[in-house]
């Protein structure tokens, strides 16, 4: 049986996981889902990593829900129904809070929880030709379990258009809202990849997750003085340990 997702080291302290649907355009169904959070789990325990690159195979990064999945749940029960929620929040949340920069290269479609994989991503890059769609209301369905990180990425009022509109956004838009950093023509993704890698392994990993790890306490925490009090002691721990490993005596 062919492997649905493929990890594999093009660099070093560099893992790549790879949606491997490609005769389906990378579609998701459960065990899809199921797969991508055991491996961000692992993933999550490797110490010696400093980035991880997430990309799909073939034409698309992904079109979506796989429609014989789809299909299949339709008279489903309740139960059912909430084993897919429940697992398709986990993924949102373990990406998100993956402590390792997370790195995101699109080609083609992205549709569906796909854009929601993408917001919880730190760094996206896209082809100048791909697209971004969030097709739930389409279908009756709506975007819940992503809607906390397509507002962070997006912003409450791009969000909301998006997401009740199902308009399609093209890369240039995508990059003006923020979902996507770069763009660049589809034959020279791999090698802004490259580019972006390359600055990244060069840096601490250490500092990597630090900075990851600070930004988002910043983030999701109310800015108060608790919050600048704890942000001085982290500041403060790391200098002191920074000083202690990396200075000469």
């Amino acid at each position: 049986m062919k492997d649905t997702l493929l990890i594999d080291s093009p660099y070093p302290d560099v893992i790549r996981v790879t949606l491997n649907r490609p005769e389906i355009g990378n579609s998701y169904n459960d065990e899809l889902v199921c797969t991508l959070i055991t491996a961000f789990d692992d993933l999550a325990q490797d110490d010696s990593l400093k980035l991880v690159w997430l990309t799909g195979s073939g034409g698309h990064f992904c079109l979506g829900p796989d429609p014989l999945w789809h299909k299949s749940r339709l008279h489903s029960g309740r139960a059912e129904h909430q084993q897919d929620s429940e697992q398709l929040a986990r993924l949102f949340q373990t990406l998100y809070e993956f402590p390792i920069p997370l790195l995101a290269t699109v080609r083609g479609q992205a549709n569906a929880a796909a854009v929601g994989m993408l917001c919880c991503c730190d760094m996206v890059l896209a082809c100048e030709r791909s697209s971004f769609t969030l097709m739930d209301t389409a279908y009756g369905q709506v975007p819940v379990l992503q809607s906390p990180y397509l507002v962070k990425a997006l912003g409450e009022r791009a969000a909301r258009y998006y997401s009740m509109s199902g308009e399609t956004m093209d890369a240039y838009t995508a990059t003006r809202l923020g979902l996507v950093h770069k763009i660049t023509p589809r034959d020279e993704i791999d090698v802004m990849a490259e580019m972006t890698i390359t600055r990244i392994v060069d840096r601490s990993g250490l500092a990597l997750r630090q900075t990851k790890a600070m930004i988002s306490l910043a983030a999701n925490e109310v800015f108060d003085d608790s919050l600048i009090e704890t942000l001085v002691d982290c500041a403060t721990d790391i200098r002191v340990t920074w000083s202690e490993h990396y200075l000469p005596e």
